[in-house]
């Protein structure tokens, strides 16, 4: 099972974050989730620095194409809100998604952005699935994690949300989990709030 997906990465000022998903929560998150072929939608956001992603997800590339006429408007009264530019945007394909069983309530989350070279993609999705997964799921407060992967711009992104910020400074325990997540790193940020409504299914496969 393929889904697409669509980020638009919106950096703002930090005193405009609350209002910013005021509008998300009580606009932006229900019109976006009543579009038929929308299969999930995710924020984050960060106080500290005024950075929000919102994540849209789609059954097929031409749905996630087809939406752009309709959330053109809502990007651009996001941007008004959080007191920011034009979103920078990124397509990706979502290679793996894992919630953990029983987990609490995610209130932040590290994404990871990583550069991955040509034609081993498959590799590293594999190595994610059988070496990062089992070690996210043994750490203390992982609520859930997700790989995205854009073969095209040599790029991936790891996205792994918490259940307190002390869960959040813990060490990803295994070396072959850390390893990865410490491979050819582009950038690493952090979010104080996590508002999730990815519907996508767990595709875990370890």
């Amino acid at each position: 099972m393929t889904v697409f997906a669509r980020t638009a990465s919106h950096q703002g000022r930090p005193e405009k974050v609350d209002s910013c998903l005021a509008y998300l929560r009580d606009v932006a998150v229900p019109a976006i989730l009543g579009m038929p072929t929308c299969v999930g939608m995710s924020v984050l956001a960060s106080r500290q620095s005024g950075l929000a992603i919102i994540s849209t997800a789609w059954e097929s590339k031409p749905d996630m194409h087809a939406s752009v006429v309709k959330i053109r408007p809502i990007r651009e009264k996001t941007a008004e809100a959080i007191g920011g530019g034009t979103a920078e945007l990124e397509e990706w394909e979502i290679a793996a998604m894992h919630r953990r069983h029983h987990a609490g309530h995610a209130v932040c989350a590290r994404v990871v952005w990583l550069r991955v070279e040509s034609g081993l993609f498959d590799n590293f999705v594999s190595e994610f699935n059988a070496a990062t997964l089992p070690a996210l799921d043994a750490t203390r407060g992982f609520c859930s994690t997700s790989l995205m992967i854009n073969p095209a711009w040599r790029r991936a992104a790891v996205s792994i949300a918490y259940d307190s910020t002390d869960a959040m400074d813990r060490r990803i325990n295994g070396s072959e989990g850390r390893r990865l997540l410490e491979h050819n790193v582009i950038q690493v940020r952090e979010f104080d709030e996590v508002m999730p409504h990815l519907r996508v299914p767990d595709l875990a496969s370890y």
